[in-house]
Order: structure tokens, then sequence, then C-alpha cells
């Protein structure tokens, strides 16, 4: 078990754009945006539409992903992990000891980001970059139970499940990993824009900051979240669009 000095620099790690998991080659959806229109005006409300919708679906998922993780963790201690973990009941973890019994399991949490996606191209983009973060933590954490099981059960999975199984096994709370999926997807849309708009970078860091309310808002909805029912189906259908319209492109700067 992680300190709370290990806790956070878990975090820490995680919100870098540096780390090797494939997240500096996406823009949250931004390029898209701007190819079809969207100005510099339109940037911060941009961030604070995906905050209220995009990103409050996510962070529930990483949260919801993030407990059925500790549960397996519960279930086969260390000293029990790695293959064990496998030959369980399915994704099952809702038996593990002082767990609610609606902890989802893997595949199950899966289906219901996918029926609340409509969009292929958003859905395929978050596969890409669930792929990377779980890729990162079978390399930092390869004998974590719910690193292997992830592996096992959902191989392509979403980043907001990949996301809260990572930082389960890098010993982060709750808590702060709802606030890292408000922050890290702020970021990305921020720091898409200083290479597609003509921006001032301080201007650009001051709108993290001004929508602080919104992320604490996601966090806490987040968190206040005890089973799939409660997982927010949210339509954003102008991202959508520009989302499905980008896969047609030849000239762009990120992938998605």
């Amino acid at each position: 078990m992680m300190s709370d000095a290990g806790s956070a620099l878990a975090g820490f790690l995680l919100a870098d754009s540096r780390l090797p998991s494939g997240a500096y080659s996406h823009s949250a959806g931004l390029e898209p945006a701007v190819l079809c229109g969207l100005g510099v005006d339109g940037v911060y409300p941009y961030l604070v539409s995906r905050l209220s919708t995009v990103v409050r679906m996510e962070a529930c998922a990483a949260v919801l992903a993030f407990r059925t993780a500790q549960a397996l963790r519960h279930r086969f201690p260390a000293g029990s992990r790695g293959q064990d973990a496998s030959t369980g009941p399915g994704t099952d973890a809702s038996s593990a000891p002082g767990t609610a019994a609606d902890i989802p399991g893997f595949t199950e949490l899966e289906a219901a980001l996918d029926a609340r996606t409509p969009s292929a191209a958003q859905r395929d983009a978050s596969r890409r970059l669930g792929r990377g973060m779980l890729r990162l933590a079978a390399t930092l954490k390869a004998g974590d139970p719910a690193v292997v099981l992830l592996q096992q059960t959902v191989p392509k999975p979403t980043r907001p499940v990949a996301l809260g199984v990572t930082a389960a096994a890098l010993g982060m709370a709750e808590g702060p990993l709802a606030r890292l999926c408000c922050y890290d997807d702020a970021q990305s849309v921020v720091g898409a824009a200083l290479k597609l708009l003509p921006i001032d970078p301080m201007t650009a860091a001051g709108w993290i900051l001004a929508a602080e309310s919104e992320m604490d808002a996601v966090a806490e909805a987040a968190l206040a979240a005890r089973g799939l029912e409660d997982l927010p189906a949210l339509s954003a259908p102008w991202m959508e669009h520009w989302a499905e319209d980008h896969t047609t492109r030849t000239r762009r700067l990120f992938v998605a």
C-alpha cells in the first residue's frame, strides 16, 4: 500500500502529458471542432461543455472501474495476485469483502460506456488511449489482479476504465482520480488549442483555473455514483458530428 505521498506522486505522473500513453496525439476533440469553424472565443465554452457532458460520464466510469479494481485487490491480496485473478468468476468483483453488491465488472462497464457513446470515432479514440494506458499499467504493475483481469477480459479498454484500473494499481484514491479526469481533459483541450489557434499561453492557463468550479462539480457527481444506473448518458451532438467528420480528413495534427 502506497503512502499518501506515493499516491500523490502517482497522480502527478498520470496528469503529465509526457506520460508514454499516447495522449499527446489526441486533442480531446478540439481539432475536429476547429477544422469545422470553432475559433478562439469558442475554446473555453468548448472546454466547459466537454466537462459537463463527455467528462461527466468518463469521470464516473473511471471511479466505478477504480472501485472494481479495489474490490479485486481485496479478493486477491499480495501473495495471491497474478494468474489467480483471471480464474475468478468473470469480471464480478461484487463479492469482495466490504464492497457494495452493485460494483460493475469491467465488461459490463465497457458495454454501458459504448451504449452512451454513439459516435464510433469517439469510441475508437477512447480505446486507443485506453490501450496505451493499459500497456503502461501492465509495465509498471504487471502482477496487479485488476490489471491482469482487464488485459484478459477487455484487451482494448476505453480510457476511463483503463485509467481507473491504473490509478488503483498505483495507489491513488478515488477523489484525486475523479479530479484528474477533469484536469486531464481540460489540459488536453488547452494544449491542443495552443497548437491550433493564435492564443496567448497565459490566457489559456487561466481557462483551467476558471473551470475549477465545474471540475469540482463533475468530480463530486462521479464520487456520488454507486453503480451503472448512476453512469450519466449525456449527449454532445456537435462533438459527435465533428469527431466523425475528422475520420475523413487526411491533413490533421491529432488523431482525434
